[in-house]
């Protein structure tokens, strides 16, 4: 886009001041015109409709012309002094402008365009950001999934004990062979596992009294036919 320039010099000049407020917009609108279509303030007689919004003013166009801003020409009118009295530029000088700039965003997508192609290459051949983004990767994995072992599950059964394993074929622990009268948790284990042995599913390849009760939703046990004894409320 090209803009037409007011000079500051204009506010205290007497050719400039005694212009009509008619005649000065023509001549505002004559400057925006020539810019825009880098015609040097070359004006043809069919586009002096543009410089007004009433159309053509004869009487401003007189006043601009005895005023020496403009003349008469072949065809329409010419600004006169464009370049040094109007100090506008030239269409020579706008293209250079125009050249210039796309040279300049030319030269800036360029470098742009090389600096994250580098800056690719750079990460991926870089072993940290690899080490980083593998450390990254599994850290995530394993807070959010869980190691994957199943030492824990083994140490949570409370039917996988020495004593229990020793002793499935009987209700009471090692300690008391012969039970006894008083509480013992490792004789109540003891008993449960010898439930669980006697109601052994066979064919399923799993022995609760060994590798513990498989239970589901309700506290049943899936294999056997262990049923949690109720709770006093």
């Amino acid at each position: 886009m090209v803009d037409a320039r007011l000079p500051a010099e204009w506010l205290g000049s007497l050719r400039i001041d005694k212009l009509s407020d008619r005649a000065f917009r023509v001549l505002a609108g004559a400057l925006m015109w020539c810019n825009g279509q880098g015609t040097d303030g070359a004006i043809p007689a069919r586009y002096t409709k543009y410089l007004h919004p009433d159309g053509d003013d004869q009487d401003a166009f007189d006043e601009l012309e005895a005023s020496g801003l403009w003349s008469r020409a072949e065809d329409g009118y010419l600004l006169a002094g464009w370049s040094h009295d109007l100090r506008q530029s030239t269409a020579e000088e706008i293209q250079r402008y125009r050249d210039a700039a796309r040279q300049r965003q030319k030269a800036y997508r360029d470098r742009q365009r090389q600096s994250r192609s580098e800056s690719g290459a750079g990460a991926l051949s870089d072993p940290r950001a690899m080490r980083d983004l593998t450390h990254n990767a599994t850290r995530q994995v394993t807070a959010n999934v869980g190691s994957g072992s199943l030492g824990e599950t083994t140490r949570k059964s409370a039917y996988v004990t020495r004593n229990v394993r020793r002793h499935a074929d009987s209700p009471f622990c090692a300690k008391h062979p012969a039970g006894t009268s008083d509480p013992c948790g490792a004789c109540a284990r003891a008993r449960t596992a010898h439930e669980a042995h006697q109601n052994t599913i066979p064919g399923l390849g799993r022995d609760c009294a060994v590798d513990g009760h498989k239970l589901v939703v309700d506290g049943t046990c899936a294999v056997c036919a262990y049923r949690p004894r109720p709770t006093a409320a």
